[in-house]
Parts: structure tokens; sequence; C-alpha cells
């Protein structure tokens, strides 16, 4: 240890006078005491006077930055205990007028105990804040610069140059696609490996390069005739053609030192037209193309031997003869320091990867010493972890970087100019306070060149209040270099008082020393129709364009919002799916546009009964569904329900009809029910299901029976699938008798299921799923073949005239056409006259308006088979379809039929259904007669016949055959 830095006086310490006269500040820390003392030029770097600061290490501590404080005592912590070998360390300091300078402390330990303890440090501050400032600029403008050459380089392997590489014997072994376009040269032949001479005779031979090679520069002319003859010994390395489509190619050709060479070829048709106008362009054009000085380095990790091709040397300005790379540490003096931690391999996330590939930009320094850019790509190989060999390629791209530096701010400005045509202009000159406003930018709000001042706060003051924030905000991060330019769409108030939307683009194009931006120039955009355009978009893509309403997009959407309310705040929240009954009937009666009439002034209705903050949403056709949020309690959902219940049932007067509808409501409460809306969705819908199933004009909650229900006749419908193959149905037969005579000529064949795990399943529960997943069709089709067959073995043992009744699905009657035979020709088939069977059809597909239904219900009377109107009372229809359709037969519902007795309503109604009947050349039925009374009482009314448990259950057919075998026939 030198004495001299022991001395404890600074003018007995040459060391310390040293470092004083070299610009730094020197600080002596006394560990063992905690003593700190400080230069007279240490305080002065900090603005204060020599001999101000007299705390020692406690003035150190107070002025460091607080967020670098720790970083600075954990490495004089670790020099200390030995664990670093020496103390560095940049930080932050306070200085006198409050400002913050940036600090290069250094520092060794001078002095150390008999254990090694160190005793006593001494180190320098260094001012580097001026460098900081530097490195930050750098790193801003080398971050835009890499994206800007990330672009170009894109731009240039995409669509720049077409490739050719021709090895030492002449033929062509490697080229890329861009080729084949430029030279219009079919892929196969350059596949095929020719050689130049072959190729080149190929392009003569098609006159590619023109009369006399005239397309080719004159200096080349002879070359590529010396070539078709196998004679050139001479590549000129570049040289301009035309191609026979009048676009200019340069052709550059580069020997490599294997033999062979390597051409490029680029089409600078417009560079060549444009040369007169843009020299300046043409340079950086030249830079561009001549992407050139590209070598070779590869380094042996187990050796340690480095290699470079002779590009290399070129590009770091040396020679074999000045230089010869040995191993790696005597490249290491070409790489900045930033340089040398960037090309250190890096182990792959998989130990078991073998090769991986680096493309990076670094700087390096020449043995000249000027500093230069490269682009550094290749390849390293690995082995269980560790480096093998590394691959690169090096491109000088010094040229590019100074160019795009240079070109920057031109190409922004004039990019800006082109984008903003027909724009409104600004220019803000933003020190002076003034700024100016284009004709046009006036124009587009309406003002007069006289209306406004040069001043930024014109049009600041006329921004919409709630657009002002974020303006600012953009303008503020633009100024701030946070952003490359700005951009604001705001409302600006116009002259006659209207807002209108426009888009302000713009940018900072000169600052000063410090960075504070002194001219800003932009545009604005009117972006109004825009704006209205996209309200429009919204409101197709989220609202019912009939109602108004919100459609299923956007009912998702504010479900999915109030769920997550109603999560956090702990509230209830109501699901209801509403079914207009009935409105069907009013489309086919009336027309769809009074249809569309109803829907409206339903979703209006609607909307009044439920609270703002509820939603209320059409999902398609007559499906409403409702959400209701934070509901208080039961009682009011209750009331709601009713209000809703009540308010559909009045009158809707259509123009100049009314009519009446009524409304089935399914409900479901998150969370008691479900807390997915898939799952809310279902439990609506299933209580739906029940409300329409129980008669309608009414509301049904969810239930967990109603789910049970539900997956039970989904489960039904699975097994409905088999049940006809694997022969489950059975058909049964009920007898009608002709009530004047007691006779039995007639029966209805009934279907019934004998599910193998079920048992006996009611037409009731699976007809309904038969007919919404359309087995109804093959299923109605086995009824009527069974019938068929039935009927022509009755007829010829029970009397020659016998009729059975077959119940037909309003879906059967649009699939009639679907490749099965029609029921008349079917009869035809078997010898069996059209009278011999009767379809049974339901009030409803009266209403139906489609053709197939008129044709199918034509095609019947044609064929002689007779129509049975079933259920009748209980549908829709009017007298109109009644006469409309050649109706045979009319039931009397079993509904009207169940408690007739004397003098009452429903035997009035059955005598009315009777008279009308056969006025209108009709027999009439009745269905669910089960008493003598219940007989004698549609006799005496002149009902022609009956059927019902009184005569007879539904029987199978030898029962039937029995039961006819032991009947007599009673006269009334």
């Amino acid at each position: 240890m030198n004495d001299d830095l022991l001395s404890p006086s600074e003018g007995e310490n040459p060391w310390k006078l040293a470092l004083e006269g070299s610009g730094v500040g020197v600080w002596d820390w006394n560990i063992a005491t905690g003593a700190q003392t400080h230069s007279a030029h240490w305080e002065e770097m900090l603005g204060y006077r020599a001999g101000e600061l007299t705390r020692g290490y406690q003035d150190f501590a107070e002025r460091v930055h607080p967020d670098d404080l720790a970083m600075v005592q954990s490495a004089a912590t670790a020099l200390v205990d030995g664990r670093a070998p020496e103390y560095a360390v940049d930080f932050r300091m306070r200085c006198k007028d409050g400002s913050w300078k940036w600090i290069l402390t250094r520092g060794t330990v001078v002095q150390r105990d008999a254990q090694g303890h160190a005793l006593r440090m001494i180190g320098t501050h260094t001012d580097i804040s001026e460098r900081k400032r530097a490195e930050e600029a750098l790193r801003a403008i080398n971050t835009q610069l890499v994206e800007n050459a990330q672009l170009l380089q894109t731009t240039l392997t995409s669509i720049s140059q077409g490739i050719v590489l021709v090895d030492a014997q002449d033929r062509v072994c490697m080229y890329n696609p861009r080729v084949c376009e430029l030279l219009d040269l079919p892929e196969q032949l350059l596949a095929g490996r020719p050689s130049m001479q072959e190729l080149v005779h190929y392009q003569l031979a098609r006159g590619d390069f023109g009369p006399d090679a005239r397309l080719l520069t004159e200096g080349v002319r002879g070359y590529v005739i010396d070539v078709a003859h196998g004679v050139a010994d001479t590549v000129p390395t570049q040289y301009l053609r035309v191609n026979p489509h009048g676009r200019t190619l340069e052709i550059r050709s580069q020997p490599v030192p294997s033999g062979g060479m390597v051409r490029t070829y680029t089409d600078v048709t417009d560079y060549v037209q444009a040369e007169a106008a843009r020299e300046r362009l043409n340079t950086l054009l030249d830079a561009t193309q001549t992407i050139a000085r590209v070598g070779g380095w590869e380094r042996d990790f187990v050796t340690g031997a480095v290699f470079w091709t002779d590009g290399v040397y070129r590009i770091l300005e040396t020679s074999p003869e000045e230089f010869t790379p040995g191993d790696l540490a005597s490249t290491q003096r070409f790489f900045t320091p930033q340089a040398q931690e960037m090309i250190k391999p890096l182990l792959p996330a998989d130990p078991a990867t073998t090769q991986t590939t680096h493309d990076m930009e670094l700087e390096m320094v020449t043995a000249r010493g000027r500093h230069i850019w490269v682009r550094f790509m290749g390849t390293i190989t690995w082995d269980h972890g560790r480096p093998q060999k590394r691959t690169s390629a090096l491109q000088d791209i010094t040229e590019r970087r100074l160019a795009e530096a240079t070109l920057r701010e031109s190409e922004e400005r004039w990019k800006l100019a082109l984008e903003s045509s027909g724009d409104g202009v600004w220019d803000w000159h933003i020190q002076a306070g003034t700024e100016f406003f284009s004709k046009r930018l006036l124009q587009m709000c309406g003002y007069g060149d006289d209306d406004l001042n040069s001043r930024p706060e014109e049009f600041d003051d006329r921004t919409h209040p709630d657009d002002l924030e974020q303006l600012r905000q953009a303008r503020q991060d633009h100024f701030d270099g946070k952003t490359p330019s700005y951009q604001s769409e705001r409302r600006i108030l116009c002259k006659d008082g209207s807002w209108k939307w426009v888009l302000s683009r713009g940018m900072v194009i000169s600052r000063d020393a410090e960075g504070k931006p002194l001219r800003m120039i932009g545009t604005f955009t009117d972006m109004t129709s825009r704006r209205e355009a996209e309200a429009l978009i919204r409101q197709q893509a989220f609202y019912d364009a009939l109602t108004g309403l919100p459609n299923r997009r956007m009912l998702r959407d504010r479900l999915e919002q109030e769920i997550k309310r109603s999560r956090r705040d702990s509230q209830q929240l109501g699901l209801l799916f509403i079914d207009l009954d009935h409105f069907k009937e009013v489309n086919d009666t009336l027309g769809h546009d009074r249809g569309d009439l109803l829907l409206v002034e339903a979703g209006r209705r609607l909307k009044a009964c439920v609270r703002e903050s509820d939603t209320v949403a059409r999902m398609g056709g007559d499906e409403f569904t409702v959400i209701l949020t934070e509901l208080p309690g039961s009682t009011y959902l209750d009331g709601i329900l009713q209000k809703i219940l009540r308010t559909l049932a009045e009158v809707f007067q259509l123009g100049t009809e009314q009519v009446f509808v009524s409304a089935s409501i399914g409900i479901t409460l998150y969370p008691t029910d479900a807390t997915d809306i898939e799952d809310l969705f279902k439990n609506a819908d299933q209580a739906l299901y029940v409300a329409k199933g129980a008669g309608r004009n009414r509301f049904s909650f969810f239930t967990p029976a109603l789910q049970e229900a539900a997956q039970t006749r989904v489960r039904l419908a699975g097994d409905l699938r088999t049940a006809l193959a694997e022969h489950q149905f059975a058909v049964v037969y009920q007898p009608i008798v002709a009530l004047a005579t007691g006779a039995i000529h007639k029966a209805e064949a009934l279907i019934r299921w004998h599910h193998p795990t079920r048992g006996l399943v009611s037409p009731a529960a699976f007809v309904p799923i038969a007919e919404s997943s359309g087995l109804i069709v093959d299923i109605g089709e086995w009824v009527f073949q069974q019938a068929v067959r039935q009927v022509q073995s009755w007829r010829a043992t029970l009397a020659p005239d016998f009729q059975i009744s077959v119940n037909k699905s309003p879906v059967q009657f649009h699939h009639d056409r679907a490749g099965k035979a029609p029921w008349a020709a079917q009869l035809a088939a078997q010898g069996l006259s059209g009278d011999s069977i009767v379809v049974e059809i339901t009030e409803g597909l009266l209403l139906d308006t489609s053709s197939s239904v008129a044709d199918t219900l034509l095609a019947l009377r044609d064929a002689g088979i007779r129509v049975s109107l079933d259920d009748f009372g209980t549908g829709y229809s009017s007298l109109s379809y009644l006469q409309k359709f050649d109706i045979d037969f009319v039931k009397i519902d079993q509904s009207f039929v169940r408690h007739l007795i004397a003098d009452s309503t429903d035997l009035a109604l059955c005598k009315a259904i009777i008279v009308m009947a056969h006025a209108l050349g009709m027999q009439v039925i009745a269905e669910g007669v089960e008493t003598a009374a219940q007989r004698d009482l549609l006799a005496a009314a002149g009902c022609d016949y009956a059927q019902g448990f009184y005569y007879a259950r539904p029987l199978s057919a030898p029962d039937f055959e029995a039961f006819m075998a032991s009947y007599t026939p009673a006269s009334l």
C-alpha cells in the first residue's frame, strides 16, 4: 500500500491533489470511526462553496436520491466485505438548487487491519450528467432506428431483389422466387440447374434482350453474346437491362471465394424514371441497394479459434497483414462494451436444442478507431447446453443508419403532408403562442377568415368539455416524447352551434437544445360521418331493428354485467322469458305488417312495466326477455309479473283491427337457481315451457322439478330415435259408433309407446317431442301403413265400408314431398278406395298459409280420402276456413262433453256446433263420451257419431275384433 494514500493531510497527499486537479471530487471515509471528508471540488460539484458542508457522511447520504441510496450502500458494503473486486456506481445527487446530478463514484480500500478488515476507503465523484442525457437521447434514437431498420429489412427480403447463386461449374445452384417474377422465367427451368450459357440461350431465343441485345446496357451486350457462345471470361459487376415489359432491372454480380458468383436482380424502374427529380433520394437508394461489405465470422467455442472472411477485414478497415484473429480475446477490441454483452451466447430454454439463431445490430469500432454499425446474424450450434460453434454474417449498415437519421425529419414531415391531403391544416409556433389555421379547417367548422384569432386556445376553448382531458393528455405525451405523433378525436363547437367530430393529428417538427417543443404542425379530419356510421352499425349490431329493443347479443352483454354487479353487491336478479300467446294466429290472419305493429306495442308495454334500470330485449319472433335487477323481494316480483300479464292482455289496436293476445312467462332467479348465463337461459326456457303447457296467460317459476322434466324430455327424444326401429310402438283402435243405429263401421287409430324401461309412455308426453324433432314424419307414416293393412282386413271381415281415422301432424304436411309416396297412391297400391281412410287434422293447420298444406288437403279430397277436424272448439279457426277446405267430419272436443248435462252451457255449445256443421254439410263426432246420459243428450241434439270409454277403450287389433264379435248394436 502506498503510504501517500494513507496521509491524513490533504496537503501531504499527492494522490488527492492529482485527482482534484483532474476535475473530480474526492472523498475519504474512515470506516473505523465513520468519519468522512470531501474535497472542495466535491462540494462545488453540487453547487456549494468549499467548506459549506461539514457533516461528512450525513451530508452525502441526505443528498443521494432515495431510489439510489440502497444501491450505493450495498455496493460499498460488498467492497468492504470483500464480495466485490471494485466499487463503482452511477447514482443521482441533489444539488444546492434542488436539481439532480448524475455522479459516477469510484473507490477503493486503502487500509486494512491485520485480520484484513477494511479500515479506510478513498474515492472520487465524477459528474456524468451530460453523458447520461446523451445516452438517454441515443437510446430513444436507437429504438426508432431499430424499428425503421426492421421495417426496411422486411421490405427488402420480401419484395426487393431476386437472387441467383451460380456454382464453380457455372450452373445455377440456388435462386429465390423473385427471380422468376422479375425475369419471367418458369421455375422448372431454374430447378433443372441450367448453366449460364443455357440460360442466356433460352433468353435470347425468347427475345428477352431485344434485337441485337439492345435492351442491355451497351457495354455488356458483347458479354451476353460471349456467354451464349461459352467464351465469356470477365463478368461485369453491375449493369442495367430492360425486360420486354419495359421494366428496368439492375443486375449485380459478385464472385464468391469458392468459385461461381452471386447475382442479384432488382427492379429499379421507378428509381430510373424519377432519377432527375430525385437525386437526393437516389443517394439513399444507392446506399440501400448497395448493402455491400458483407463478411463471414466463425467462432469455435471449443478451441477458441476465430475465423474471418475477407469481407470482415474490409468492414473493420484492416487486412490479414495487419491483424490475424486468434482467440476471442484478440477480437474483443472491435466490440463496444454493450456489443460484447449482446453477442454472449444465450442458453436455450430447452437443453435438447441443437441450434439457435441470432439477429441483432451492434456498434463496433474499426481498426482505425471509427465507430460503425453492423448487422450480426447467424446460428449457434449446441451440445447438451454447451455452445459449440457460431457462424455469423456481418453486414455494414452504417450508411443506412446515418441516412435514416438525416432523412427522418424530412420523411416524417412529408409523410404528414401527404396523409393530410384534403384535411384542415394547423401550424402551431408553441413558444410564440401563435397558431395558423388553414382556410379548409375554418370552413370545416363553419368559420370565416376573420372569425378567429391566431391563438392555440381558439379550438381548445371550443372543444367539448368531456373531450378536454384526453386531448391535453395526448398532447402532453407527445411533447414529452412518449408518443411518435399526437392524435386525438374530439368534438368541436361549430359556428352554427352544432358539434362536429374531428380527428386532430400532429407532430412536433422542431425542438430547442433542451428538447422542448418549438413548432408543431397537424391536421383536422372531419370524422362526423364515420361516427354516425359507427353509431348506426352499433344500433344494427346490438338492437332489434323492429322494436329498437336490445337484441340477443346486447342482452347477453348486459346480463353478464348485471351478474357481476349482483355478485359484488350480493343482490338477487330475475330473468324472464316472455312468449306472446296466439301471436302466430294474428300474423296468419292479419298479415305480418299488423303483426309487426303488435310486437312494437308489446315491447313498449313491457318497458312501461319495469324500471328504467331493468332491461327489456327482443330475442326474435314473439319472444321477449326481461332482466330485473336488485330485486327487493318476492312481493315486488309477483307485482311485476301480474302487471305484465294484465298489460299484455289488454286490447291491441292495430289500425282498424282490435286484437287480443296473452303472455306466458318463465322466471328464473340468480343466484338461487343458477349462476351461469347458459343455465339461467335454460331454466327460464323450461319455466316458460311449463307456463305454456299449463294453459298460457300465466307465469311459472323455475324449480328443480322442471329441470328433471326437461332432462326427461331430452332422454325421451333420444329414445324416440330408436323406438321405431326396435318395434316399441303399437297401434290401438277405438270404435266410433253411429248414434242413430248403434252400428260400428269406424275406428280411430291411436299410437302407444311401450318403452323398455319406462313402460307405457303417454302420447301427450312423446308426440310433441316427436313433432319438434321431426321424427313424427316417420312415426306418422308407420301408423298410416298399419292402419291401411288393418282396414283392408276389416273391410273383408267386419264391414265392406269400414273406415279408420288416422291423425296427421302439421309437421307431416310440410314433409309430404320428402321422398315418400302420397297416401292416396299407397291406398291404390293396396286396392283400397280413398274413403277407407279418414285423415284427422287440428284447427291450427287451417291457419297455415303455406301452399304445401292447401295442396295436400286438395289432393286428399281429389283422392276421395275424408278429412276430419279434431278437437273442434279449442282452436282459432274461423268459418271461412271451414268453407275454404272440404271438411267431412267435425269432432267435438271432449272438454265440452266431459261435464255435459241438460240445460248446461256445454250442451248449448254442442248443439250450436252440430247445427253449424250440418248446415255446412259436415257430420259430427263427439269425443270423450263416458256415460249413457251424455250419449242420449248428444243423440237428441242430432250428433251423428260418438266415441269414448262408454263404448270401449282403445283396443289392440285382436281385442277390437273380439269386441266386435260380442257387440250388439242398439239404436236410439
